[in-house]
């Protein structure tokens, strides 16, 4: 069997005074950012911490790796971030931010940097690494599959831009037999099993919501009341029958969250888009919202909501 050949140049650790406006350009150019909102005020927010690193010309004694950077020849070429977490008491990394310049390509200077994330998690103790992928980008999932990992579970990502809310709109008629009401301490049971099953309890940890907050409980603990402020959550019920469920989280972001509770059923489609619509019309203040879905599922309710479909993610993970 042939020994795989190493790509040429040297791998270091990121410095985020030295390599960040690089490396943002790197991202910014790997991932074609440059029209994306939202990728944007992450770049900018890099850049920023960046130049004010500098100017500050401190360094700390010890710091943690936050990632590696390839260079050929003094030129800054590969990047990749390691992000520590912790769920039930484990620890463990993602990876992200897996760039290379487009003229470095296919010389295994990714493989390389993912590799070396993986050692570096090794060393330090953690035995679990996950990452997020675009699930089109089939060359990367097949490198990151030589490398061990596995797919686990993939979401549609949803978005709905800003709009100027119009009072005299038309509102959306639904059938007699739905209702939509505020939230109440019955559905918890149901709400918390279609949770379950439609964001995986194994990457909460990345998610914006501490999904704890959504119980009816979580009113009791006084550290979880200005958490609390930020959330509404609505009941849609067909008959006396509970159907979906929908949390709203405001946040101090460019969008705001939601979440959607529902059962797979042939019905899943008319009630997305109906608990949806009816959040609009009676809710939305115009901010651009953000919603994460299991893959393939309710695309006709959010497309009759005007969302738009914009990218699919597949997580995947790796025991090491």
């Amino acid at each position: 069997m042939p020994t795989p050949q190493t790509p040429p140049g040297t791998i270091r650790n990121f410095d985020l005074a030295r390599d960040g406006e690089v490396v943002a350009n790197l991202i910014e150019e790997a991932f074609a950012l440059k029209n994306d909102p939202d990728g944007q005020i992450v770049l900018i927010q890099m850049r920023e911490n960046a130049r004010r690193m500098k100017q500050a010309n401190w360094v700390p004694l010890t710091m943690p790796a936050l990632g590696f950077v390839w260079e050929v020849d003094g030129r800054l070429v590969g990047n990749i971030s390691v992000m520590p977490y912790t769920h039930n008491a484990r620890r463990l990394h993602l990876i992200a931010n897996v760039a290379v310049d487009p003229a470095f390509r296919g010389r295994g200077i990714g493989k390389a940097l993912v590799g070396q994330a993986l050692r570096y998690s090794r060393q330090v103790g953690v035995r679990q690494v996950w990452l997020q992928v675009k699930r089109d980008n089939l060359v990367a999932i097949r490198m990151y599959q030589q490398l061990g990992f596995r797919e686990d579970h993939c979401l549609d990502v949803w978005k709905k831009n800003a709009s100027a809310r119009l009072s005299q709109t038309q509102h959306y008629r639904y059938p007699s037999l739905y209702e939509i009401r505020g939230r109440e301490f019955g559905d918890w049971q149901s709400q918390k099993e279609w949770l379950r099953l439609n964001y995986p309890p194994a990457t909460r940890w990345y998610s914006a919501l501490e999904f704890g907050t959504l119980s009816p409980w979580a009113r009791l603990n006084p550290l979880n009341w200005v958490k609390l402020m930020e959330l509404s959550q609505y009941s849609l019920t067909v008959g006396e029958q509970l159907a979906a469920v929908l949390s709203f989280q405001r946040t101090v972001l460019r969008s705001d969250n939601l979440y959607i509770a529902a059962p797979q059923t042939s019905a899943e489609n008319e009630h997305v888009g109906v608990l949806l619509t009816h959040f609009l019309q009676e809710n939305w203040r115009g901010k651009p919202l953000m919603a994460e879905y299991p893959t393939g599922r309710a695309v006709s309710g959010f497309e009759s909501s005007g969302f738009t479909l914009a990218r699919t993610l597949l997580w995947m993970r790796v025991d090491i």
